[in-house]
């Protein structure tokens, strides 16, 4: 996935999971948002929250982050 980012002092990433139920639906499973200038590169974990921001532990993202 490619994008631009104009201020990224203001950008938040989010990452959110969700398992398909149907052909059209889905349900929530989890998320994560951090802020742009916190991502370092490389390959991180990215634990995964409720949607009231409570821990999934152990539930968590294995991504490869890379920017210029």
């Amino acid at each position: 996935m490619n994008f631009s980012i104009s201020v990224p002092e203001l950008c938040l990433v989010r990452f959110c999971v969700r398992e398909q139920t149907g052909l059209l639906s889905s349900e929530f499973v989890g998320q994560y948002s951090l802020p742009f200038s916190s991502l370092k590169k490389g390959y991180r974990w990215v634990p995964l929250r409720s949607r009231d921001g409570c821990s999934l532990d152990p539930a968590s993202l294995f991504v490869f982050v890379w920017y210029s």
